[in-house]
């Protein structure tokens, strides 16, 4: 009678075993995916903290001077509003990778995406992504092509402005 019942738990014992490297597994899975994303999250932070300590005018100032450069105030306020739109692209930025991890509903996605499609319409955001995206095409092309999307065909003029 015992042996009769043997090969059952063995064959219990190998489909919960079986089950148990497919959780583990799973769960290994997602905490990578967590771990980029914080990661991520904490580049994109200081980036963004490096740029808005950037726009202190003091700081702007001694940049600009740094740089060889003189410190006009018009110079002072171009270059804090360069730093602000990079602000701007890295947060686009965290939000696109948050998206490709699957960390986001398609819902949040679709209200960000509008936000940004919004922000992008501004011509000094729209003219410093013209301007930067020929660099960063080449190092996140699937990135690029999500801002080009949120630009939907339309085109700034880029006029005079630098920063």
């Amino acid at each position: 009678m015992l042996s009769d019942i043997a090969p059952i738990t063995a064959t219990i014992s190998g489909l919960t075993a079986t089950a148990s490297l497919i959780y583990v597994a799973i769960q290994t899975r997602l905490s990578v995916r967590h771990t980029r994303a914080q990661i991520h999250q904490g580049a994109a932070a200081r980036t963004t903290n490096v740029l808005l300590r950037m726009m202190d005018p003091e700081i702007v100032q001694a940049w600009i001077e740094g740089n060889g450069g003189v410190p006009t105030p018009e110079l002072i306020r171009r270059r804090q509003f360069h730093y602000h739109c990079g602000v701007a692209m890295v947060a686009m930025e965290d939000y696109f990778s948050q998206h490709e991890a699957g960390l986001l509903s398609e819902e949040q996605f679709a209200r960000g995406r509008a936000t940004f499609r919004q922000s992008l319409k501004e011509p000094g955001l729209r003219a410093y992504w013209l301007r930067h995206r020929e660099v960063m095409i080449k190092a996140a092309p699937r990135y690029c092509a999500f801002i080009d999307s949120l630009c939907d065909g339309e085109t700034a003029a880029v006029g005079d402005w630098t920063p």
